[in-house]
């Protein structure tokens, strides 16, 4: 598989795992740091070591985790890594009887992106960052069939892989000579509207 793209989910089992708040929570620590602890992450998402441990190694027993090797040894804790650039949930390759499934999950998802919205604008305006400055919000209403939908996520999501994949150092790793860079929370949704 490349490890690049992000993994078609094809196991209902591991849709379900992703509904758990703290495993979403986890993941998302992870994506931002590349590599870390349990310890850390758990820091990160307010949680104990020894459950962010559990849910950690859950993950990685479902092929969503693993243990980075190339990290270096901090003792008895092992570091981790995602084992792809992101997994892709769809009823089309789950199949259609995980739509209720598929809701849950994006309920989740949701609610996650609402926090560290709420965070965003909890942390209070700073007009001498540049980052704070240039976060925008756009929303729109489309009419759309079924495969302007589809076509849809799929043009989204190439325009995001081809932003992440271009593996600049993060802003306390930038050289001098290069512009500095910041992990951005991206999200998108699109849904029927009642």
């Amino acid at each position: 598989m490349d490890e690049q793209q992000p993994r078609r989910v094809t196991q209902v089992e591991v849709l379900k795992s992703f509904s758990h708040p703290l495993r979403l929570r986890l993941y998302y620590a992870l994506a931002k740091r590349g590599s870390a602890t349990a310890t850390s992450l758990a820091k990160d998402v307010e949680t104990t070591a020894q459950l962010a441990f559990y849910h950690l190694s859950r993950m990685a027993e479902l092929g969503v985790l693993e243990e980075d090797d190339a990290a270096p040894a901090r003792g008895r804790e092992r570091y981790w890594k995602r084992s792809t650039q992101g997994l892709s949930f769809t009823a089309d390759s789950l199949g259609s009887d995980t739509v209720s499934d598929l809701e849950v999950l994006h309920r989740g998802q949701a609610g996650i992106h609402f926090e560290h919205l709420q965070e965003f604008f909890a942390s209070g305006p700073d007009a001498e960052d540049e980052f704070r400055t240039a976060a925008f919000g756009s929303d729109m209403v489309l009419n759309l069939s079924r495969a302007e939908v589809d076509l849809l996520r799929e043009q989204l999501t190439e325009v995001l892989l081809r932003f992440r994949d271009n593996n600049r150092p993060t802003d306390s790793a930038a050289s001098a000579a290069e512009e500095a860079t910041r992990s951005m929370f991206v999200f998108v949704h699109a849904f029927p509207m009642r």
